[in-house]
């Protein structure tokens, strides 16, 4: 499943930055791809630099599934081509986050040892 989800994000992040036209979508990364054994589902993980429009390009990316994973079936050979299913990954946000509250947990410790 390893070689199926990296080849199916690989092939995804070719489609959209070279067949969709639309600058929502621009900066768009696919940071992982989660296919079930029997293929019938992808869950595609992606994020983008403005987190303000994660909803705009998910109703974007709803809305082009047909089109995408058309091209997507003329790229690669499944038995079955799975559903495409496109999730916002907050993974990276969440981590941004979590070592900003660090920072400035030690920030504040070096302000009180200080004094």
């Amino acid at each position: 499943m390893e070689k199926v989800n990296s080849e199916i994000r690989k092939q995804l992040m070719d489609i959209i930055q070279k067949e969709i036209d639309d600058p929502y979508v621009g900066l768009l990364s696919i940071t992982r791809v989660e296919t079930t054994s029997d293929l019938k589902e992808s869950k595609i993980y992606f994020s983008l630099l403005d987190e303000a429009k994660y909803d705009r390009v998910k109703d974007i990316l709803k809305a082009m599934n047909g089109f995408i994973r058309m091209l997507l079936g003329k790229r690669i050979r499944l038995k079955i081509l799975p559903e495409l299913k496109f999730i916002p990954d907050v993974s990276i946000k969440y981590s941004v986050d979590i070592y900003k509250k660090i920072e400035e947990v030690r920030k504040n410790d070096r302000e009180r040892e200080s004094k």
